[in-house]
This record gives structure tokens, C-alpha cells and sequence, in this order.
């Protein structure tokens, strides 16, 4: 669409596409990013008292591992109830307020004076827990141009790694000296500080204000992505009120999204369930009779593998913003098969053996279990149901991170070591293989198997370079 003067229109996506990523992107990816570090470095952190609570307490096993259980029960139902309400209510507000959720019942978590509150105050921060992630990646997601969307959304998955490191090396420092209560008040400030960062810079999601026909607001949100640009020449037409309001989940599960739907569920069980379950007994298998390695050479090899998955997260971003998503995490999952097979065909003992095989595959599994799904599920739908998809997503991740749990603990029972378990885990890698072929193929019959993946349903006029615009601007348009 041209204007009489002959300068070409875009609609809201389009002009968040020719704004690129400058400085003001990154500052606003390097909230979420700090958003998603807060998320890893919490749940670590726990893991880290839960020695304390059975000294001061008495605390059974049994019952660490219901808060285990239920915690992540808890997230689950978080994600799902709150990607709905960002939906309907917006992104911005609603992740502030679960990152505020997280830091008071934290830290009131700190002050608990026996373990059934602690219980209580922990599962009121697992409901904060399991919003903030999906909801900072949805709206990171609403927020980049669609080509580089993908690549944004890995790079802002490493915060959960580099959260879990930063979570061990505050316990490490805290515990020792003060005891587990402080540590617990740290952890509940530090999310406390991103919401007030988060409520001051990052800005709603222009798309979604522009979907429920808040046009005025869908203005000064795009202002404040690219100050001084000409908004003139955008058009911020809603999606139609039949559409943005006729039911989040009833788009989902209807066509054209339904099988993509249930493929993104299957995906993300899987995918999560299968990520927990290495790293919940990888320590225990390590220091299995075979290979029999002590305490500090397994938590090298643990402590390796944290940090290569990192990294991995970052090539998986680079990667995916000159290649096909589904290119991209085939060829990740085709090597987590081939690092499967080493570790469970090959007798390895030997403690140098093991930490390199180990850091080479940090690079590799992590990266296909963790932020594949969420990359996945980001780009698959449109936005004003977006929060609602990857809700729902994180759900099914959710209850697979208990399955994998129970699974992982009986096929161990049942007498698998190392390289047993790792040869059994061939066949969640090979469904998750199978399943992201069906995504592909529903990709490709809806037109959205491209970088970019689906634009939010409507064609995009092609993005105006600056230079362009700024010439159309200033009287000099192009020739229609």
C-alpha cells in the first residue's frame, strides 16, 4: 500500500522490522535476558537449602521431594494461567507482577518458622517461577524483527544457564557464612530490582495493543522502540475485535494451529523431561561404581557441562539467524544421537575421558532440549495468542520435567548406569526427531517454515530501510 505521495505503507510488524536492533533492542533483551537469569538462579538456588532444611528441620526426603514435585506442578499452572492473562491484560504488566510474586514469597520463604510454610511461600513463587520465562520470551519475541527472532530468543535462553551458575556460586558464598535464610532473602531482592527495571524500560507489545485495537497505545509503544521515527507512514490496524477477542485457546486448538498445537506439547514433554533427567542424576551416575568417580571430579564434569551448554545456546542464536529453524535443531538433535551412542557403546572410566566427552555434549544437548521448544513455539503462532501458546507449551515441559523425574529414578532402581541410561534415552531423542518433523511439515503447509516463521497471519509489506524512509520523508519518494 502506497500513500499519494507514493512512500509504501507497513503495518506494525513491518515497521518493527525496519527499525532492526540498535541500542535500545539491546537494552530492552538485556532486561529479559536478566529476567530469565533471575529465573535459573532462583530455582538453583533452592536446590542448594534443601540440605539446611534437613538439618534444622528434620525435613524427610519424601518431603523434599514433594516440594520438588509440587514446584514444578506449580510453575506449570503458572505458565498457563498467566500466558493467558498477558493475552487478554498484556505482556508487560503482567510479567512485572509475577516477577514481583517471585521476590515476596522468596523472601518470605527466608522467614518461614517451619517447613509446611516454607512449603506454601515456595509454591506461591513457583506460579511467579512459571510465568516469567514464557512470558519475557513472548514478549522479547513481539519486540524483534521476525528474522531475528528465533536467534533473540536462544541468546535470551542462556540467562536460565548463566542464572543457575550464579545461583551455585551465592549459595556457595551466603550458606557457609550466614545460613540459608539470608540466601533466601538475596534471592527473593535480586527479582524485586528486574521488575522495577522491567516496568521502566521494556515496553508493552505494540502487536498485541494494536490486535485489541488500543491504537493510541500501540503508538507510543512503537515510539518508544524507535525514538524520532516517522509513525506516519505505519499502519496500526487492529486484527478485527472477532479475531484478537474470540478465544486464545480456541485458536490454538483450531485450525490451522491444532496438530502444531499438540506437536509443541508432545515436543516440549519431551524435550524438558528429558533435559531434567540428566541433569537430576548425572551426578549420581558419575559416581556410580562405573566409572566410580569421587564428588569433585563429578561436579567438574557437572560444572563443565553447565558451562558448554551456555555457549551452545549462543551458536544456536547465531545459527538460527541464517537457518532454518528446523535445519537447525534437526542437525543438534542428529548429534545429541551420535553423543548418545558414544557414552552408551563405549566403556568410559577414565576421569579426562568423561570431562571431554561431557563438555562436547553441553554444547550439544542442552541446547536441543532447552531453548528449541520455546524457539519453536514463539514463532508458530500469532501474537495476540502468543502468550497463550508458549503458556500452554511450558505446561506440557512442566509435567515432563516430573515424568522424567519418575522415569529417570526407576530405570536407574532398575539397575542402569551410565551408559544403560544414556542408551535409553535414545528413544525420547528419536521421538523428539520425529515430532519436529511433523512441525515441519505443518510449517510448510501453512508457509511459515521460514526464518521468520509465522508474521502474524497477514502478508508484510517489505521493510523500509532508514535511509529511505527518512528520504520519504523528506519529500523525495520513490517512484510508485
Amino acid at each position: 500500500m502506497k500513500t499519494p505521495g507514493g512512500a509504501a505503507r507497513q503495518n506494525v510488524q513491518g515497521f518493527i522490522d525496519s527499525v532492526g536492533v540498535g541500542w535500545r533492542q539491546w537494552l530492552i533483551f538485556t532486561v529479559l535476558f536478566l529476567t530469565l537469569l533471575a529465573d535459573g538462579m532462583d530455582i538453583t538456588i533452592v536446590s542448594h537449602i534443601f540440605p539446611s532444611l534437613v538439618k534444622e528441620w528434620g525435613t524427610p526426603i519424601g518431603g523434599i521431594a514433594f516440594v520438588v514435585t509440587g514446584g514444578f506442578v506449580a510453575m506449570g499452572l503458572g505458565a498457563i494461567v498467566a500466558g493467558r492473562l498477558a493475552d487478554r491484560w498484556g505482556r508487560k504488566s503482567v510479567t512485572t507482577a509475577a516477577l514481583l510474586l517471585v521476590g515476596v514469597a522468596t523472601i518470605l520463604g527466608g522467614t518461614a518458622s517451619d517447613f509446611e510454610m516454607f512449603v506454601l511461600w515456595r509454591f506461591v513463587a513457583c506460579l511467579g517461577l512459571g510465568a516469567v520465562m514464557p512470558l519475557a520470551l513472548t514478549l522479547l519475541a513481539d519486540l524483534v524483527p521476525a528474522a531475528r527472532r528465533a536467534q533473540m530468543l536462544a541468546f535470551a535462553y542462556a540467562g536460565v544457564g548463566l542464572g543457575t551458575t550464579a545461583g551455585a556460586l551465592l549459595a556457595g558464598i551466603i550458606i557457609p557464612s550466614g545460613g540459608w535464610r539470608p540466601l533466601m532473602v538475596a534471592a527473593g531482592v535480586i527479582p524485586l530490582m528486574i521488575a522495577f527495571a522491567f516496568a521502566v524500560i521494556t515496553p508493552e507489545s505494540p502487536i498485541l495493543l494494536a490486535s485489541r485495537n488500543e491504537i493510541d497505545k500501540a503508538r507510543r509503544a512503537l515510539a518508544r522502540l524507535a525514538p524520532g521515527r516517522d509513525l506516519s507512514m505505519v499502519d496500526i490496524a487492529p486484527l478485527g475485535q472477532s479475531k484478537a477477542d474470540s478465544g486464545a485457546f480456541r485458536l490454538i486448538l483450531s485450525r490451522p494451529f491444532a496438530v502444531t498445537t499438540v506437536l509443541l506439547w508432545v515436543f516440549s514433554f519431551i524435550a524438558l523431561g528429558t533435559q531434567l533427567l540428566i541433569a537430576q542424576y548425572l551426578p549420581t551416575l558419575l559416581q556410580a561404581p562405573v566409572p566410580g568417580l569421587s564428588t569433585v571430579q563429578s561436579s567438574a564434569i557437572v560444572g563443565s557441562y553447565g558451562a558448554a551448554s551456555v555457549v551452545g545456546t549462543f551458536i544456536l542464536g547465531a545459527l538460527l539467524k541464517k537457518f532454518s529453524r528446523y535445519a537447525v535443531i534437526s542437525l543438534v538433535l542428529l548429534s545429541s544421537l551420535v553423543g548418545l551412542l558414544i557414552v552408551g557403546l563405549f566403556p568410559l572410566r577414565e576421569f579426562a575421558t568423561l570431562l571431554v566427552i561431557f563438555t562436547v555434549l553441553g554444547f550439544i544437548l542442552p541446547t536441543g532440549f532447552g531453548p528449541s521448544r520455546d524457539v519453536l513455539s514463539a514463532v508458530a503462532y500469532p501474537a495476540h495468542a502468543r502468550g497463550t501458546g508458549l503458556g500452554t507449551a511450558n505446561l506440557a515441559a512442566r509435567v515432563g520435567t516430573a515424568a522424567g523425574g519418575v522415569a529417570g529414578g526407576a530405570l536407574i532402581g532398575a539397575g542402569l548406569g551410565l551408559s544403560g541410561l544414556f542408551l535409553a534415552l535414545l528413544l525420547p531423542v528419536g521421538a523428539l526427531i520425529l515430532t519436529l518433523g511433523g512441525l515441519r511439515l505443518e510449517a510448510g503447509k501453512q508457509g511459515t517454515d521460514s526464518i521468520e516463521g509465522l508474521r502474524d497471519g497477514v502478508p508484510q509489506p517489505p521493510a523500509i530501510p532508514l535511509d529511505q524512509q527518512l528520504a520519504n520523508s523528506n519529500g523525495h519518494h520513490t517512484p510508485s
